[in-house]
């Protein structure tokens, strides 16, 4: 589709009416200033203060060059596994509800929504101006439907909808009723799942969506997406995205040092040397994965919270980010990232304090009496405190040199540690790693979890959680877990969250240590990014712009 002839006049003519207003403002201030020259012997005011300059104003037109992974399936949103093709699919399916940058959950092609008293059942008016790109018709609750029993027969990523929605219909008045699994806003989470087009209705070569882009060409290794005229929204700045496939994320930097691509999304610890070479932008981004130490709870000691509270004193998270996350991670006691709208500061208590450490371990009846440098109980050697640190091997190494830093800060206040590396992939179930943590055959561990964005951490401390691999069981803490997951509007959700995190650091079912960040590398051309944040990496599109040159210099 192409841009209306209207739409590029109006533009042009805004644009030049911006640079004449700038010209005329910087030749009055040239002419002020070469007829105002004050006399030296008279006093002078002083001088007013200038006016901040304005951003430039954004621009229409260019084309976005972004990197997508090799061999991708470009033709169904329901199958992807890779943050790159969550932005991908995100340009051209739109979801009921999306998720601010804070973690909130506001209207997308659900305009708005009710929920009626047994805090179930959900009625959501679709946006009656939202079209698919192909017909120029409206979406309809039956593509809602359609949309949510693909996701039951295919699963896969989007699958988390099951666990919370009981079933979807049409309303008699053309909304869509919602029927979940329990009470609660936590449950409107679930409906972050791409809205799709029956293919018997789709006209569409590659799949048509309610996005801002649509695809118009699949040619090699670049796919070409051009902009939705249909969209019910304002139409974005830039014209055209291409996406090149790269086989993995050094080749897609190497690309972009290359100038071949305008923008990398990437995990790199490295990405800190092109903050300074005046082309690139780095913007970092939290992502969901929080670095913890998991506790087995078999271990008689580590099932007092005085030794959980003296080992998360002992651990200095700063040294470990800066020398070996490079900055990449924030440090948080809670597995609810820092920038989450219900995140609680005085959550984070747990600063480095060997001093406060060995206190705890000495009221836990640990000290080191003999002067080895070692703690012992009941002042016998063979009582020395001993711990088995477990740490997979991946292709990551990073979380394995965390593991050597942790368990020298451990050594240094008394504390033997045995680091076991077992193989990992990930993924498979019948792996070493994930066999070991299964068998509880560690002391502590080191393991990364992928946080829901509802932050529900029930499967991570119930006592039948998936995940609850130490064995930890505190009915009181599960219950204000489950009290944020039912809580009926945002004010109850605050007040739940509130009370879970400050229970947490107190009671330590684990040591949550940083978020890990990633980064989006951009050229300077590229304007107008706001915060972003994992997974929804592109959802302020329609905000960006590049940057081209008017005028020719002379």
């Amino acid at each position: 589709m192409k841009k209306s002839f209207a739409n590029k006049i109006k533009r042009a003519l805004a644009l030049c009416m911006a640079i004449i207003i700038l010209t005329l403002c910087g030749c009055a201030g040239n002419q002020q200033n070469a007829e105002s020259t004050p006399d030296a012997s008279e006093p002078t005011e002083t001088p007013a203060l200038l006016a901040p300059t304005p951003a430039p104003a954004p621009v229409y037109g260019g084309t976005l060059r972004l990197a997508m992974p090799e061999n991708a399936d470009t033709s169904d949103p329901l199958s992807v596994n890779t943050k790159e093709m969550l932005g991908f699919f995100s340009l051209i399916y739109e979801s009921l509800i999306v998720i601010d940058q804070s973690g909130v959950i506001t209207p997308k092609l659900a305009e708005n929504w009710s929920c009626d008293d047994t805090g179930l059942v959900w009625t959501m008016k679709l946006r009656s101006s939202a079209r698919w790109q192909d017909t120029g018709a409206n979406i309809t609750a039956a593509d809602v439907v359609y949309s949510f029993e693909r996701i039951k027969q295919t699963g896969g990523y989007y699958s988390y909808a099951t666990d919370k929605v009981e079933s979807i219909a049409a309303g008699s008045d053309g909304s869509v009723v919602v029927t979940m699994k329990q009470q609660g806003i936590a449950s409107l989470y679930a409906l972050n799942f791409p809205i799709i087009e029956n293919p018997t209705a789709s006209t569409s070569r590659y799949g048509a969506g309610t996005g801002p882009y649509y695809i118009t060409s699949i040619s090699g290794d670049k796919v070409t997406l051009e902009i939705n005229q249909n969209w019910w929204k304002e139409e974005p700045y830039i014209e055209k995205i291409e996406f090149y496939q790269r086989s993995s994320n050094d080749v897609s930097l190497a690309s972009y040092v290359a100038g071949q691509l305008d923008m990398v999304f990437t995990s790199s610890l490295s990405v800190g040397r092109y903050r300074e070479d005046g082309v690139t932008n780095v913007m970092d981004v939290m992502t969901q994965t929080a670095e913890v130490m998991l506790l087995n709870y078999g271990n008689s000691e580590l099932s007092n919270p005085l030794v959980r509270q003296a080992i998360a004193y002992a651990l200095n998270r700063s040294a470990i980010i800066t020398n070996v996350y490079m900055n990449r991670a924030r440090a948080c006691d809670v597995p609810i990232a820092p920038d989450s709208w219900l995140y609680n500061s005085r959550s984070k208590v747990y600063d480095y304090n060997t001093e406060l450490a060995l206190s705890l371990f000495d009221q836990a009846g640990w000290k080191d009496t003999d002067g080895d440098g070692y703690l012992e109980k009941n002042a016998h050697r063979y009582d020395e405190l001993t711990l088995k640190l477990l740490v997979n091997k991946s292709t990551d190494s990073t979380r394995e040199t965390a593991a050597g830093v942790i368990a020298s800060q451990l050594e240094a206040i008394g504390i033997h540690v045995e680091i076991v590396t077992a193989g990992f992939t990930l993924g498979d179930s019948s792996s070493e790693y994930a066999q070991m943590l299964e068998n509880k055959d560690f002391d502590i561990a080191l393991v990364g979890f992928n946080l829901a964005r509802d932050c529900d951490i029930l499967p991570y401390i119930d006592a039948s959680g998936a995940y609850n691999y130490g064995g930890y069981r505190n009915d009181a803490l599960s219950a204000l877990a489950r009290s944020l997951n039912t809580a009926r509007d945002e004010a109850a959700c605050r007040e739940a969250a509130d009370a879970l995190q400050m229970s947490f650091v107190e009671d330590l079912p684990f040591i949550t240590l940083y978020f890990r960040l990633s980064s989006i590398l951009y050229h300077a051309s590229v304007k107008g990014l706001e915060s972003e944040r994992e997974p929804d990496l592109m959802s302020n599109i329609a905000n960006w712009y590049k940057k081209v040159e008017c005028c020719a210099k002379a």
